[in-house]
């Protein structure tokens, strides 16, 4: 932190390398026209040969896109969305999007009626989508919304042919015939400029848009590469979607402005498990020096022996998206022998909040420090609404934020009022404490979420969809601690009496009715009475506990195969998101208590804001 203040001497804005993200990669381009800066993997074999694009040909092609768009009506207040997997076409749209108007990339997993509400929203005048596909439903869910969209004008698609009459063109030909030394439409950016509107979760299932300007991706791109310590020549395993702030920036941006080469691992990413079965011969071929991913790729990476590979030229492991659980941080940093750094962030915070120093001290648990520039501090929960009263070291608030990374609103500006302060402040709806030496350590939410392998879940969209079935007399979704995903989602049920409705009937009706695939439930239970405040609310605390409770049970069974009776406990914590607390009685004199408890620790260590305790009786 010494050297953050030493580096606030100097303002922000005169500090700045760019006005924005165009500027950023036509900086990078004259640097370093000949340095590769993009390595695509078809299927991401690294037996195969990679498509490689230099600098120059990348910065060439996203002139091209950008002028194509601007040719076909784009302004810097028109909005192109996307739906495409992970291909480089996909980095030209995006930045090609920004350099031409707005960009708004939208998770292409959603089903068409949530896409169109996303385009609707957005006032899409261009769209870019992935054409026919034999794994992919992308164009079936193009051709049925295209016409509910009033202000679409053009469709490009990718692997696909065009159809003019229709207004459907094929990107890569088109785009073929526009100059790609500059931008024909002589734009002069300003940072205020809005860059990109991405979806967000938050506490209603209508759409919610996040406007970012260029001086909000700018800031986070140059933070993200001083502190992950990206050069010239280093090469990032660029494996999340670019509908993943983390994916369009961690993975894409920040290197690329850097100098540095990123890997595209096929159109799947991290989610081809080919992908990290061969992550340690792709870290030897393409001398990578940053890999990582969200936490459910690194558990089972742990997993994948380095073997005889040349993994030497890795410098650091990396993670975000989600709370990485301390006993697979320690399990990675143990396998690699690298020091791991993490990144804690929200969309509302343009992907950035919090950040390990690569330099600094290694603390478990701890998602690092505040980055330059801003200001971070936690606030007691009975405070905020009233006088905003800061919490001492250790003590449990509510995280906010101010400073040049902080979006500007929604789309939709009668959604501010919960998220954004009058004098700038984000409050984040995430739960943490600092440490004496400023480390910030995430202990929970207090925003209504369910985080799914990094995906934002409002859990609205699970209840009212539930509550609309005519045997469900009330729903409340909750996440259910998950060793792989983080959370996963689960519905607690209150039927309507003699309803004659099945577990496995309610369970088809959610999965054909909710919008998103993640959302819907991995278990249905049915309660007599679901728990209410006094002031008639759903108590939902109560329920994650249940279902906590639960799941931490049912990971524990093992024990009574060796004798151990065994009592589950799960109730609130004041320093993590859950006190679990496991009570064991044995039946035989010849165990080992302390290997016993070893074994617990581990299991119940891989899951997210767990505190642990454990009785012998």
């Amino acid at each position: 932190l010494l050297g953050h203040k030493r580096l606030e001497t100097t303002q922000w804005n005169e500090t700045a390398p760019a006005n924005s993200t165009y500027e950023l990669l036509a900086s990078a381009a004259q640097k370093w026209p000949d340095n590769t800066a993009i390595n695509f993997l078809p299927t991401g074999s690294p037996d195969e040969d990679a498509i490689e694009i230099t600098y120059r040909q990348m910065f060439g092609r996203i002139n091209q896109t950008a002028n194509m768009f601007t040719d076909f009506g784009v302004g810097h207040t028109d909005t192109v969305s996307f739906l495409l997997p992970l291909l480089p076409q996909a980095h030209f749209t995006l930045w090609g999007a920004e350099a031409a108007g707005i960009v708004n990339p939208i998770n292409f997993l959603l089903n068409a009626s949530q896409i169109a509400g996303l385009l609707n929203a957005a006032k899409t005048k261009v769209l870019v989508a992935l054409g026919p596909h034999p794994m992919l439903d992308i164009w079936q869910k193009v051709e049925e919304i295209r016409d509910q969209v009033p202000t679409l004008k053009t469709i490009f698609v990718i692997g696909g042919p065009g159809d003019e009459k229709k207004n459907i063109y094929s990107f890569d030909e088109t785009v073929a015939k526009y100059p790609g030394d500059k931008l024909t439409s002589k734009r002069q950016f300003s940072p205020d400029d809005i860059a990109s509107y991405f979806h967000t979760g938050g506490t209603t299932g209508a759409p919610k848009l996040a406007m970012r300007s260029h001086g909000n991706e700018v800031f986070v791109s140059w933070v993200l590469g001083q502190m992950w310590d990206f050069e010239q020549g280093d090469a990032l395993i660029a494996g999340l979607p670019l509908f993943h702030v983390a994916g369009a920036f961690a993975c894409g941006l920040v290197p690329l402005f850097k100098g540095s080469k990123i890997v595209i691992p096929s159109p799947a990413g991290l989610r081809n498990p080919a992908v990290i079965e061969n992550m340690w011969e792709l870290v030897e071929k393409y001398n990578i020096t940053h890999t990582g991913g969200i936490p459910t790729s690194l558990v089972p990476m742990i997993k994948v022996p380095v073997g005889d590979c040349d993994i030497s030229s890795l410098k650091y492991a990396v993670t975000g998206g989600a709370a990485l659980p301390v006993q697979v941080e320690n399990e990675l940093i143990q396998k690699l022998d690298r020091k791991m750094l993490k990144l804690y962030g929200t969309t509302e915070a343009t992907l950035l909040v919090a950040v390990s120093p690569p330099a600094g001290e290694h603390k478990p648990g701890s998602v690092g420090i505040r980055v330059p520039y801003t200001e971070l501090k936690t606030v007691r929960i009975e405070t905020i609404d009233t006088t905003i009263e800061e919490c001492q070291p250790k003590e449990t608030g509510i995280i906010m934020i101010k400073g040049p990374n902080i979006f500007k609103g929604y789309l939709d500006s009668s959604r501010n009022k919960d998220s954004l302060t009058e004098d700038g402040w984000l409050n984040t709806g995430d739960l943490g404490y600092f440490d004496e030496d400023g480390y910030l350590f995430i202990t929970g939410r207090h925003k209504d979420l369910i985080i799914r392998s990094g995906h934002n879940i409002d859990p609205s969209i699970i209840e009212e969809v539930a509550v609309q079935h005519p045997a469900v007399e009330m729903a409340a979704a909750v996440g259910r601690p998950d060793d792989y995903a983080g959370e996963v989602p689960v519905l607690y049920v209150q039927m309507q009496s003699d309803s004659g409705t099945s577990i496995d009937q309610l369970h088809d009706y959610l999965a054909e009715h909710i919008a998103e695939r993640p959302a819907v439930p991995k278990e249905l239970i049915v309660l007599d009475a679901i728990p209410m405040t006094a002031v008639g609310k759903i108590f939902k605390p109560a329920l994650r506990w249940d279902i906590a409770q639960k799941q931490f049970a049912r990971d524990l069974v093992f024990l009574k195969e060796k004798g151990i009776d065994v009592l589950v406990k799960v109730s609130e914590s004041k320093s993590k998101g859950f006190l679990c607390k496991v009570s064991l009685k044995e039946n035989t004199d010849t165990l080992n208590q302390s290997q016993i408890k070893e074994e617990i620790t581990t299991i119940i260590g891989r899951y997210q804001f767990i505190e642990l305790e454990i009785t012998w009786l």
